[in-house]
């Protein structure tokens, strides 16, 4: 009766997971996930909520529910559970819980490359640029050398200099709009380095991710090779045929070939890390491991006892979609910056109508005539007045123009806030739905397949069972927990994608 349970547990599992090829006995790669049976509710029955829990209450923290040894059970302790953090648009260490493993965080990440990482300085120095803009507002035009000459005719000679008075509203709405143009790109500026913190937590994760799929490679690496060192005994015993032997050696190889192709995995996502962080390429990171769900004897009583930060936290519910959409439009960046364009056409616009009046030039100085034919030679001083008539050109362009740009710049608004929208309702559900899939992933499945596979390779052993289905037993055990890593790969691209959407740190 045993053995007979063990296999309703393997072929449950190879409904779930082995792709078709696989139940043909064709090796291949592994097929995406399968859709997964209703679950229980997402999460336990919500706990209050106020608007100052909000950036805390997506913090990932979902831990080990089982230490891997005893020395590193007692070596860890428990935490004191800090009170929840207001949000902030600027990043803040304190807003997010550092692992308790070994290693570069996520939060030790993002704020090195903010502050080493090549990328941010330029955009830091672009702000260098837009303050520029402040010398090129108080330009005024430069004098002007009038001279006329007369020489044979009037025999009068004129010189002095020929100056352009401006009126001294033109400069204040100059500087008004370099002052409004400044923080407009502050806030684009800001929204670069936004961007930047998005692109450091994928590098990360794609680096956490890729070590984890590396252990199980190497893992299933070591299962193969001791179920060839069972196949080759089982065959000079004469038990089994030689093709067992040759379907483990298969197996064997191609599960080397796999490790060699992680390895390059990992040191690539390792370099780009160390890359975007500033950083020298070759030098060696260390990122901490993700907590273990496939041990079978798992209890909830040490779901404390380590932390990652890019799991989520199933201890407290996720607040309703409206909280993020008020939180988007309260602080994204592009609705802060079309506010920003606002102010400045509307001094651009006032602008154009003090250039209405036009620049005059006044030219005075010392004149000499010789006063022909018989008089003396009179010396006097001149004044010249030049003056535009604004009569057909009235700068109605340029007012026509920003009229017609704040008009727009309305409609901007309207269709931001309707993409922010959008954003945050796609990254909310792609967040609910991938963290509904790995709390079912940790609760049973990745338990449960890491037992099939150990009793498919038990059956193996004592001859209840032939090599193909222990093969393909360990191989669903590895896709398994490929999918699972899948999984926290997109939670964590959603939770970016959620904090993006949102415009200020969940973490």
């Amino acid at each position: 009766m045993k053995w007979l349970r063990a296999s309703s547990l393997i072929l449950l599992l190879m409904q779930m997971a082995t792709p078709a090829s696989y139940a043909a006995g064709q090796p291949g790669r592994p097929a995406a996930s399968q859709p997964m049976p209703s679950a229980p509710s997402l999460t336990p029955p919500p706990t209050p909520f106020t608007p100052s829990e909000q950036g805390s209450l997506l913090l990932p923290d979902a831990s080990l529910r089982m230490p891997q040894n005893n020395q590193e059970s007692s070596a860890r302790t428990q935490e004191p559970e800090k009170l929840p953090a207001k949000v902030t648009v600027e990043f803040n260490e304190s807003l997010a819980p550092i692992s308790t493993q070994p290693g570069l965080s996520v939060v030790q990440a993002l704020n090195e490359a903010l502050i080493n990482s090549p990328r941010a300085a330029a955009i830091r120095a672009q702000l260098s640029i837009a303050r520029a803009g402040y010398a090129t507002a108080t330009i005024v035009p430069n004098p002007v050398v009038f001279m006329d000459r007369g020489l044979v005719a009037e025999q009068v000679m004129r010189l002095g200099p020929m100056l352009t008075q401006e009126p001294p509203w033109k400069l204040a709405f100059r500087m008004l709009s370099t002052k409004r143009l400044v923080d407009q790109t502050k806030i684009d500026l800001l929204t670069q380095i936004w961007s930047l913190r998005a692109d450091v937590r994928r590098t990360y994760v794609e680096l956490v991710v890729a070590e984890q799929t590396q252990k199980t490679l190497v893992e299933l690496y070591d299962l193969s090779a001791k179920l060839l060192l069972v196949a080759e005994k089982r065959f000079h015993a004469g038990d089994v045929p030689e093709l067992d032997v040759l379907k483990a050696r298969l197996a064997t190889s191609q599960s080397k070939v796999d490790v060699e192709v992680g390895l390059k995995r990992v040191l690539r996502a390792g370099q780009q890390l160390d890359v975007i962080m500033g950083r020298a390429v070759d030098q060696p990171i260390k990122v901490p491991d993700l907590p273990n769900f496939s041990l079978p004897d798992i209890t909830p009583k040490t779901s404390k006892v380590a932390k990652s930060d890019i799991l989520p936290n199933f201890e407290k519910s996720v607040p309703p979609l409206e909280d993020f959409i008020s939180q988007a439009y309260d602080n994204r960046l592009e609705l802060k910056s079309l506010a920003k364009q606002i102010l400045v056409n509307k001094a651009n616009y006032m602008g154009a109508y003090g250039n209405i009046i036009p620049n005059p030039s006044l030219a005075f100085g010392k004149s000499t005539a010789g006063n022909p034919s018989l008089g003396p030679k009179l010396t006097a001083v001149f004044f010249t007045l030049n003056a535009e008539a604004p009569v057909s050109n009235f700068n109605q362009g340029d007012i026509f123009k920003y009229k017609a740009t704040g008009k727009q710049l309305v409609y901007q608004v309207g269709s931001q806030k309707n993409q922010i929208l959008s954003d945050v309702v796609s990254a909310y559900q792609n967040l609910i739905a991938q963290r509904e899939k790995i709390r079912v992933y940790q609760e049973h499945v990745l338990a449960d397949s890491l037992e099939v596979a150990r009793l498919a390779r038990r059956s193996y052993e004592v001859g209840q069972s032939d090599i193909t289905s222990t093969l393909q037993a360990q191989q669903a055990n590895v896709q398994i927990r490929g999918q699972y890593l899948d999984a926290v790969t997109s939670y964590a691209n959603a939770f970016t994608d959620l904090e993006q959407s949102c415009g200020l740190p969940l973490q």
